[in-house]
């Protein structure tokens, strides 16, 4: 009985994805194999959009720049935007970079040879593209296509003389259009921008834990950690910090290292629920989780928003 009032007391509460910053030292968290630090999370805007998958652009003696997915309820899609941060954490300025108007996020980055490249994700358009950053006009230029698969939270990591992409197709049920299933699925290049191959023990992982990637790779006392989302009960629950025993063209192979999520008696953490990104860049470390805000009337409004939906989806 409790497990149904409390399902229903649910859905008065408005759910929304927010980021988080914080300084720590990811090779201590990684040692000791502990997560529980107090996070700047950021409320920026109305409740008519939500902000994930942060990745930090670069620090600099003022600032803070971060790439992130900022979605919007009314247009039903993400864009890539730069959020500037002060020292303190504090909004300084947003602007979008990237406005396909088709659905793009996880604004993955890899810096080589003084350039700045991005690779978000658009699983829509069946393909993983190249961007270079432009940092004099704080903009974004396409490149190329890299991959013809419409891969979820591709990231890539240099290893070995040898380019790796992790990314992770999707098992999608038609009608409810709910996610049953996640495929790793790893390729591999002599140069960034490919030509890539698929490797042969592909896809490396099942499930909905540990498949889809949650953040660029970590590196600790020589060895590489793989973020993974855990979305076993839900969607962005937690994450899987993975250990790489073995990445090679003929291997890949890693084993459970520890899990990160949300400590509910942190203060910090309140209305707090779940983390499903990590990114570090020196002592800076930026996540993104589900903020529970009770609001009855923006879930009213939003039911009806989606039941108008459903019924013009059956017209066409």
């Amino acid at each position: 009985m409790s497990r149904i009032f409390s399902k229903y007391i649910e859905k008065l509460f408005f759910k929304k994805w927010i980021i988080g910053v914080f300084r720590a030292d990811i090779k201590e968290i990684i040692r000791s194999k502990t997560f529980d630090p107090c996070i700047k999370w950021l409320h920026m805007g109305s409740n008519d959009k939500y902000y994930a998958d942060p990745f930090i652009l670069f620090p600099t003696d003022e600032n803070i720049k971060i790439l992130l997915e900022e979605f919007s309820f009314k247009n039903d899609y993400g864009k890539i935007s730069l959020l500037t941060l002060d020292k303190k954490f504090k909004q300084v300025n947003k602007k979008a970079l990237l406005d396909t108007k088709n659905h793009i996020s996880y604004p993955f980055i890899f810096s080589e040879n003084n350039k700045i490249y991005i690779f978000p994700e658009a699983g829509r358009s069946g393909r993983l593209s190249c961007y270079e950053y432009d940092p004099v006009n704080e903009s974004i230029g396409f490149l190329k296509d890299i991959v013809d698969l419409p891969l979820c939270d591709a990231s890539i990591l240099k290893q070995n003389g040898k380019y790796w992409i992790f990314g992770t197709l999707s098992e999608i049920e038609p009608v409810t259009e709910r996610i049953t299933d996640y495929k790793l699925c790893v390729f591999f290049s002599d140069r960034l921008l490919g030509p890539y191959i698929p490797h042969p023990c592909n896809p490396i992982k099942y499930g909905l834990d540990g498949a889809r990637q949650a953040g660029n790779f970590i590196e600790v006392d020589g060895v590489t950690y793989r973020p993974a989302q855990n979305c076993k009960k839900q969607y962005g629950e937690s994450i899987t910090i993975y250990k790489i025993t073995e990445l090679n063209e003929n291997n890949v192979d890693e084993e459970p290292y520890m899990n990160i999520c949300i400590n509910g008696k942190n203060r910090s953490n309140y209305g707090m629920h779940t983390i499903h990104t990590i990114n570090v860049m020196d002592d800076i470390i930026v996540v993104d989780g589900i903020k529970w805000t009770f609001s009855p009337i923006i879930q009213i409004r939003t039911y009806l928003r989606n039941r108008r939906k459903e019924k013009l989806m059956k017209m066409v």
